[in-house]
């Protein structure tokens, strides 16, 4: 084959046609899938997230379903100054640009507050232990009534001035009352009751019984009759 007819075959027309074919295929096709995937993704076009806090939950999916996004109810929350059922929080902050499509979860606020199991804290625990799990647990309001006992022992638990045993479920905004001793029983225990006071109180050198054991002065009844039992004269 001389130079010259090789030349020929190579730049021959149907070649020629072969080859541009094949560039404008492959054109239309990457140029298809470019404006596919713009249209799917919504490429260069995104939607403002708005405001929701405050609106109902019905109100707030219907605002977002017709702004091309989704609503989702994700978690509840409780605040007293709010009516129930209407949204505390958004998870994506309003302002935000976002794609077409995206979800928006929605924390909603409880139509009452929740329930909680009060522990087991009568004869179990100090003032200061019983508080700090109330606390921990979210109970926010904790009083404490004194009672004649051990110095800031808990002997139990009041809840709207009704006395409850451990496990009552009572919501989270109760007032839970502790009644804790107030050192009374600590007192006796270490001789400073009345009783003591006239027994061992130094004035009692100048209690004397009148001869014959008959009579008494300076000295109360309670204390005269101890003396008399184990035989003073």
């Amino acid at each position: 084959m001389t130079v010259s007819g090789f030349f020929k075959k190579i730049f021959s027309k149907i070649l020629i046609a072969n080859c541009l074919g094949m560039v404008l295929a492959t054109g239309l096709l990457v140029g298809g899938t470019l404006f596919f995937l713009s249209a799917y993704t919504h490429h260069g076009k995104s939607i403002e997230v708005p405001s929701l806090r405050g609106k109902s939950v019905d109100q707030a999916l219907q605002i977002l379903d017709e702004m091309g996004l989704a609503g989702e109810v994700t978690d509840t929350g409780y605040v007293e100054a709010y009516p129930g059922n209407v949204v505390l929080e958004q998870s994506l902050r309003a302002g935000q640009h976002v794609k077409a499509g995206r979800i928006v979860g929605l924390t909603i606020n409880a139509s009452e507050a929740r329930a909680i199991a009060l522990p087991d804290l009568a004869d179990n625990s100090s003032r200061r232990e019983a508080e700090a799990k109330l606390k921990a647990m979210g109970f926010r309001d904790v009083r404490v009534e004194l009672t004649e006992g051990d110095q800031d022992w808990v002997y139990g638990l009041k809840v709207d001035g009704v006395s409850v045993s451990s496990g009552t479920r009572v919501p989270v905004t109760s007032a839970v009352t502790l009644v804790v001793g107030d050192g009374r029983a600590d007192d006796a225990l270490y001789g400073e009751d009345s009783l003591d006071y006239g027994l061992y109180d130094p004035s009692a050198e100048e209690i004397f019984l009148e001869e014959g054991g008959s009579g008494y002065t300076g000295m109360d009844s309670a204390a005269y009759g101890i003396l008399e039992e184990f035989g003073t004269e």
